[in-house]
């Protein structure tokens, strides 16, 4: 195959956001996770390293407002849906084992998050799996009716390259099925390094949806394994492989590299034209993910035990619950927050989607979109923190309720803006 540069496309307008970075700060104390001196309320997640830095950030405000501590391992997408439904061909369910992190607001930066080490006690199990795929694309058979699933923030998985690798700006699934199918063989300039060539491991929800994407199997890829998203982007930072390293990285964890790292835009199966997540390769407003353009996405995906209830469907554990309506934004954290804004804010400043302002939706893991229109849209206020300039005429109106909507026809009050019931920004 030979390497040629891929039309681009670039659709609509865009600001340049410039804001805190998600990175987590590395603590150096550990504790002991069963010290409720520390640690109240504990409840215990387990899985994808991609979505830590918008957990932190979710999880501080938990604990400020709600008094409950999440401590999460991130042991991968799969090995996330493990740690709470075991696989038909070793039914016992295992115990945490790997070091988990609780967050700590940074005292010198009330908007970043210090990430830090609990150590656990024997046979602690985790609440909630957290996955970037869904069940069946870890397990390969359908989810159990014992274990409860909800929808997260909307993630995109970005293929990357070094910053000083300006000539790389696109790739087509052929191309990047060479890179991760052959390696050395691919054909595919200057990524012959098998070394530089970065993946994840057959268990990570990233792989899994760059998999999907590009037609193949996640335990066939080539290029050097590392164990998260962290050290994938260390491995990309290596001084040897400036020119011709190349990974992948969910949204998010790219939101606080763009210093190091560029996204490249991507022409997914049966596209004519690559796409940026972004509508630009500088911008930030994920309008391409939004709208379906880019391909490599899907939703996060919170797996939970379901427990017998007196007299009712069986359920999830109180405190799990909770946690997950905050997680999907079903309930704001913070109950004075009655619009939710400070989880839209959260979210889209982190690099992820909420599903409120979402526009397609995704049939599978590498599937089909359709067009999604959710019960309360949140597309201003997401355009708003992510400093876009919105399609005239719209995102023009602040309320707090229905009656501040009456001059602006067909909208309602929805998440801060006078929006269109279904759907929200027309753009």
């Amino acid at each position: 195959m030979t390497y040629r540069k891929q039309i681009v496309a670039l659709t609509g307008a865009a600001g340049f956001l410039l804001a805190a970075s998600t990175a987590l700060a590395q603590g150096s104390t550990t504790v002991a996770c069963a010290d409720t001196t520390v640690l109240g309320n504990p409840v215990y997640m387990a899985g994808s390293s991609a979505f830590e830095p918008i957990l932190g950030q979710l999880a501080v405000q938990i604990k400020a407002k709600q008094g409950i501590s999440i401590i999460y391992s991130p042991i991968s997408s799969c090995n996330g849906v493990l740690a709470v439904s075991p696989s038909p061909d070793n039914p016992v369910l295992s115990p945490l084992s790997t070091t988990p992190h609780y967050y700590t607001a940074d005292p010198t930066d009330s908007t970043k998050v210090v990430q830090n080490s609990c150590t656990l006690s024997n046979n602690t199990f985790a609440a909630i799996g957290v996955s970037d795929v869904a069940f069946s694309s870890c397990q390969n058979v359908d989810k159990p009716a014992n274990i409860g699933e909800w929808a997260g923030p909307e993630q995109a998985m970005l293929i990357v390259v070094p910053k000083a690798n300006y000539t790389t700006t696109a790739l087509s699934s052929q191309q990047a099925a060479a890179i991760w199918g052959c390696g050395t063989q691919s054909g595919v300039p200057p990524f012959a390094n098998e070394n530089a060539i970065q993946q994840r491991s057959q268990t990570s929800g990233t792989q899994i949806l760059v998999a999907r994407n590009i037609g193949v199997p996640e335990s066939a890829f080539k290029g050097a394994p590392n164990g998260s998203s962290g050290v994938m982007v260390q491995s990309l930072l290596n001084p040897n492989y400036q020119q011709n390293g190349i990974g992948f990285v969910a949204a998010d964890i790219y939101a606080g590299q763009r210093a190091n790292l560029n996204a490249v835009a991507f022409r997914g199966i049966g596209q004519t034209k690559a796409y940026y997540p972004d509508s630009t390769a500088i911008a930030t407003d994920l309008k391409n993910v939004r709208d379906g353009h880019y391909m490599i996405q899907g939703p996060l995906h919170f797996f939970v035990p379901l427990v017998a209830t007196d007299g009712g469907a069986p359920a999830p554990a109180a405190n799990a619950k909770l946690v997950i309506d905050w997680l999907t934004g079903a309930v704001p954290i913070d109950p004075t927050d009655t619009q939710n804004i400070k989880y839209v804010n959260t979210v889209a400043l982190g690099g992820d989607v909420p599903q409120c302002a979402m526009k397609v939706k995704i049939d599978k893991d590498g599937g089909k979109f359709s067009p999604y229109h959710p019960q309360v849209s949140c597309t201003c206020a997401f355009e708003a923190a992510k400093l876009v300039q919105s399609a005239p005429g719209t995102c023009t109106t602040h309320c707090t309720s229905d009656a501040d909507c009456t001059t602006v026809p067909g909208t309602r009050c929805q998440t801060g803006y006078c929006e269109s019931p279904i759907g929200g920004n027309a753009q």
